[in-house]
């Protein structure tokens, strides 16, 4: 087979809308209906060429940068059956640049600099609707009769151009129960008696967003209610009105995938994200029922009332208020580290080779120390004293990515972003943009880049 026949094939697989099948080349399935859902690498020796380039290039910088880190054969072989199997995580690093940042002013305009660059060269992988089963036919069958109108295909395609993902069922249905509770025909503050406020994509079931806009202007709604440690897996859908900040949002480890959860931050305090559970109504009960320990007798009755209408309208439609389901506790046995944030990352991880992840070069007290000294320093000389320890366990990171273990640059720039430093920015767009390029997330990507733009706190974050 010629290279050009072979550049072609892979060409064509990379190519290809449908789901890589998680068997790879190795796949036994003769199934009509799986290979016309799944797609399959080409063959092995295509795999073998592309692999071996990558593991050339790991000897090269094991020698030359680490002679401590030799990689022994059998690490290699490990490599290549490993990127064999996830082919379709495999993809070139991004430029690194390893500058020291010399200003705040000047950082700031070279690091939006660097982002408009990049967003010219990026090619951003699409959602596919087939990767979701709730289509405008799928969720009228789950749902009962008149509780949700065709205009729902519009809006579907409306969110998910403007925000990249597509909406679970349970979206919908608490949109539909919000309308059934509403006194003033406001869907979106039919909670407000306590304090919840949809928001986000409910603007557009709502009307308030339509799908007009040019493509210039619909990079603002990637972060149409983005707290600031909104993290790219985070979505806000809910907010509450206080001090604090406090929010919920769907949690979905890939862009392609339906959300794993619902959780909440309080913007406010810190970033730590609490998944809650895995539906809105479940998230909401659990909220309300924390609501009536805390209120007087007045509030009480109200809240009361409403906690009621939405158990019987969750079990009139057979949705789920349990906190920890069987979907959230498979998700936590696949975290394979916590993260600053503590909803912890999942990526592709191989125990037995113990491939896709690796620990970071540094404890969580020490890089906390570090990050510290850099925010801290009174001058450019400390803060480049400061950068050399950061750069080093950034250093060790990239080399943890050339060799398959993509979840430590994912796991380092949540850190860097959960910290919320203004002298670390850049190397959050570095850290994440290898991390969401090799796992083929490029939706996260775009959101990320959006986001560091104009990154805000405060509780007031709608685009509208």
């Amino acid at each position: 087979m010629s290279s050009d026949n072979e550049n072609a094939q892979l060409q064509e697989y990379n190519d290809d809308p449908r789901i890589p099948c998680q068997y790879g080349t190795k796949c036994y399935q003769k199934n009509p209906q799986h290979h016309s859902k799944y797609k399959h690498p080409p063959k092995e020796e295509m795999v073998k060429q592309r692999v071996e380039k990558m593991i050339t290039g790991v000897k090269k910088k094991n020698l030359k940068d680490d002679k401590k880190r030799k990689s022994p054969q059998r690490k290699l072989q490990k490599i290549y059956e490993f990127c064999q199997k996830n082919l379709h995580d495999i993809s070139p690093s991004p430029e690194r640049k390893d500058d020291i940042r010399n200003s705040n002013k000047d950082s700031n305009k070279n690091f939006n600099a660097k982002i408009e660059a990049s967003d010219k060269d990026a090619t951003i992988v699409q959602t596919s609707s087939k990767k979701y089963d709730h289509s405008l036919e799928s969720i009228k069958s789950s749902a009962t009769e008149n509780t949700l109108s065709t205009s729902n295909v519009d809006t579907e395609k409306i969110i998910r151009d403007l925000f990249l993902v597509e909406m679970p069922i349970d979206f919908f249905q608490f949109y539909e129960f919000c309308k059934t509770i509403s006194k003033d025909n406001n869907p979106l503050l039919a909670c407000k008696s306590v304090s919840l406020k949809l928001v986000g994509p409910y603007d557009v079931l709502d009307g308030k967003i339509k799908d007009s806009e040019s493509a210039s202007d619909k990079e603002k709604y990637l972060i149409h209610w983005r707290y600031y440690y909104d993290p790219p897996e985070f979505q806000t859908i809910i907010k509450c009105d206080g001090k604090e900040g406090l929010h919920f949002g769907y949690w979905r480890d890939s862009a392609t995938e339906k959300p794993v959860f619902v959780a909440k931050n309080r913007a406010n305090v810190n970033c730590i994200i609490e998944p809650v559970a895995e539906n809105i109504f479940g998230a909401v009960d659990a909220y309300l029922q924390d609501k009536i320990k805390s209120s007087n007798p007045f509030e009480k009755t109200n809240i009361m009332r409403l906690h009621s209408q939405l158990k019987n309208f969750a079990k009139h439609h057979d949705i789920t208020l349990e906190k920890n389901t069987v979907n959230m506790r498979s998700r936590e046995r696949r975290v394979v580290t916590r993260t600053f944030h503590k909803a912890g990352i999942v990526v592709p991880y191989d125990k037995k080779t113990q491939l896709g992840y690796r620990d970071l070069a540094a404890t969580d007290n020490d890089l906390q120390k570090i990050l510290k000294e850099i925010e801290e320093s009174d001058t450019l000389d400390e803060r480049k004293t400061s950068f050399v320890k950061l750069d080093e366990i950034v250093r060790l990171a990239t080399i943890a990515a050339d060799e398959c273990d993509f979840g430590t640059c994912l796991e380092l720039g949540h850190d860097l972003f959960s910290n919320g430093g203004i002298h670390i920015q850049t190397t959050v767009l570095q850290m994440l943009s290898i991390a969401y390029t090799h796992l083929q997330r490029l939706q996260f990507l775009r959101i990320l880049k959006a986001h560091l733009k104009s990154r805000k706190k405060g509780c007031e974050l709608s685009v509208i």
